[in-house]
């Protein structure tokens, strides 16, 4: 596979785990209790949200139009029916599973020789929200368990 190859093919696979981290972090919105937690997954949300536009910026500069991407036809149905055993999973934990596949996606195409801004500081920034999301775990199951 040659490069801009691999490259497009990563890209594609950001934008289907930047939709699918955007919802993870909506539904942790919706349920959290907090009206801190409610504002900082809200946030992350539209993080995400700007990521996949820029995302989608980069493909347009490699002449890949939206009709060219897997993502037009993506079924989110597929997602949640291949995902079915990890419904007890609590929102906090799926924001965490889904940064961390944006973050390894990241850490690939870093790894790449093509230009690096809008990659770095979007991996920077899934980076700390791993960390948040990892600090905030033992709280948000101590109150599952009661």
């Amino acid at each position: 596979m040659s490069l801009k190859s691999t490259y497009i093919a990563l890209l594609e696979q950001v934008l289907v785990h930047l939709k699918n981290a955007k919802l993870a972090y909506l539904r942790a919105a919706d349920i959290a209790n907090q009206t801190e937690d409610k504002r900082y997954y809200n946030q992350q949300a539209l993080l995400r949200n700007r990521f996949f536009q820029t995302i989608l910026s980069q493909l347009q500069r490699e002449n890949i139009t939206l009709d060219d991407l897997v993502i037009r036809n993506f079924n989110f149905d597929q997602l949640l029916i291949s995902s079915l055993h990890k419904l007890k999973a609590s929102a906090i934990e799926k924001c965490l599973e889904a940064d961390t596949h944006l973050q390894e996606l990241y850490e690939k195409i870093v790894a790449l020789p093509v230009e690096q801004d809008p990659f770095v500081g979007q991996l920077d920034t899934i980076q700390d929200a791993i960390d948040h999301s990892q600090s905030l775990l033992p709280t948000y199951q101590l109150t599952q368990k009661n």
